[in-house]
């Protein structure tokens, strides 16, 4: 994958919690040590985190409270655009954050 095919690949993401294989993937073209976290199950706040799908320790459903290893879309496209030092607009969403540093980013490839 080449970094703008990467970059491409990520603004897909609006709004999403990534995987950490997925994150090392983004971040193997620019030659950056992928980033990640712990993050909760809090669906019940406004705005919170819903995980889908099966937990891998529990082999069920995930439910509030459980943790699971990751990084948002948003702040992998601030990352890699502040290790590449481009310049990008900060924005209040989330989603307008992660197409600002992208687009940022995939002009500086141009």
């Amino acid at each position: 994958m080449t970094k703008f095919e990467s970059i491409k690949e990520l603004m897909k993401y609006d709004h999403a919690f990534l995987k950490p294989e997925f994150v090392k993937k983004i971040c193997k073209p620019f030659g950056l040590k992928p980033i990640t976290y712990w993050a909760a199950d809090n669906r019940s706040q406004f705005k919170g985190l819903t995980l889908v799908g099966i937990n891998p320790k529990t082999k069920k459903e995930f439910k509030e409270g459980d943790k699971v290893k990751g990084q948002d879309a948003h702040r992998l496209a601030c990352y890699i655009a502040n290790n590449l030092k481009i310049d990008y607009q900060d924005c209040f969403g989330i989603g307008s954050q992660l197409r600002s540093a992208c687009e940022a980013i995939i002009k500086s490839l141009s």
